[in-house]
């Protein structure tokens, strides 16, 4: 399945603010471990309030990109936090000099463990989670060797801070795994239902349009051979889709617009069609934007062969920067914006628009016409 479904968006976004929720609480217990209570000594050490804002805005930028992402930063993003929190802590603590000799280096302890957190949830493999606490763990034990109480304390803490980082990371495991498999129940149950409708609909296509089409060619009732032979390939592809032998509701983008240029090729359009970067990229995308984007092309192809006073068009389609880009070009006669009509806005930019993406139109008289669809992977 390609890119993430609802379930799974829900989740990454449930993990998400997890995590931002786990660093305001771990950066306010800091907070009042140093500067409240019998702890607010030191915030008269020399450095150790800078070194804490430090501190603070390397969480801040953890927070505003998960909020913006909605999901867990990158894997380097994490890592590299990893490192900067061991290292401000290992700084904190030579600020903090004989202060924390004798007490231990509890001032930290909370913050990192939450962190901890934060990274088992971010990493896919539990290997890579265990890798990215280590900086913390070796800081941990730095502290608890200044302190003067390095074996009391440095063995269940240290293990501690592996412990919540694998147990955030089974729990996240779980919570992707259940949701991916939910995804995919809901496309098969989606698909089920679109087998069961196209039934319905080939056996009403069957009965009633497609013995129609078929009795106009074999009875002579079109006297036109045109008109004929075109009614004739219609019901020829009608009768190959009622099979099932060609379904354009599928997730292959390239058969689907392979289909459409058919289509408009029969109704007398010439269409050169290049798929060749969508091929190349071997992108499958949901039903939903497979459906949209043919509809929109066979539309605009339509307006080309009604309007533009060509019989002439090329259908590019590209992946670009994480987007399926299709693109339907002529050199006719062109229009001006007030010329956008009913069908380029209502079966074309909302169909897009239904499934996330957008559509761009240029066009002036006497220059033909470039009709692009955008959609996001």
């Amino acid at each position: 399945m390609n890119g993430h479904g609802e379930a799974r968006r829900r989740t990454e976004s449930a993990l998400a603010w997890t995590l931002i929720l786990f660093r305001a609480a771990a950066f306010a217990e800091v907070i009042a471990l140093n500067f409240v209570g019998d702890s607010g000594w030191r915030r008269q050490v020399p450095g150790f309030a800078p070194a804490l804002l430090f501190l603070g805005l390397q969480s801040a930028l953890v927070v505003a990109l998960t909020r913006r992402r909605r999901r867990v930063p990158p894997a380097w993003l994490i890592t590299a936090d990893s490192v900067l929190t061991a290292a401000t802590a290992m700084a904190m603590t030579v600020i903090a000099g004989s202060a924390v000799k004798g007490s231990g280096p509890d001032f930290m302890l909370p913050y990192m463990l939450l962190v901890a957190i934060g990274i088992g949830a971010a990493f896919r493999t539990l290997r890579a989670a265990l890798a990215a606490t280590a900086p913390l763990v070796a800081a941990y034990l730095y502290m608890q060797a200044w302190s003067g109480f390095f074996w009391l304390g440095a063995v269940p803490h240290t293990v501690g801070f592996w412990v919540d980082s694998a147990i955030a990371w089974f729990v996240a495991a779980v919570l992707r795994r259940n949701a991916t498999e939910l995804d995919e129940t809901r496309e098969q149950v989606a698909r089920l239902a679109a087998e069961q409708e196209r039934t319905r609909n080939g056996r009403v296509l069957h009965d009633r349009v497609l013995q129609t089409m078929e009795a106009l060619v074999r009875d002579g009732w079109l006297a036109d051979e045109k008109v004929r032979a075109h009614v004739a390939a219609e019901a020829r592809w009608l009768r190959g889709y009622v099979r099932g032998e060609h379904d354009s509701s599928g997730s292959n983008l390239t058969a689907a617009l392979e289909e459409v240029a058919e289509q408009a090729i029969r109704a007398g359009l010439t269409v050169d069609l290049n798929a060749a970067g969508l091929r190349a990229a071997g992108t499958v995308l949901p039903v939903a934007t497979v459906e949209a984007l043919s509809g929109a092309v066979r539309e605009a192809l339509t307006n080309v062969r009604k309007h533009a006073g060509t019989g002439q068009a090329v259908v590019r389609a590209r992946v670009e920067g994480g987007l399926v880009v299709v693109g339907v070009l002529d050199h006719g006669t062109g229009f001006t914006a007030r010329g956008r009509g009913v069908g380029l806005r209502e079966s074309i930019e909302r169909r897009v628009a239904e499934i996330g993406g957008s559509t761009s139109v240029e066009s002036a008289p006497g220059e033909g016409t470039l009709v692009e669809l955008r959609v996001p992977l």
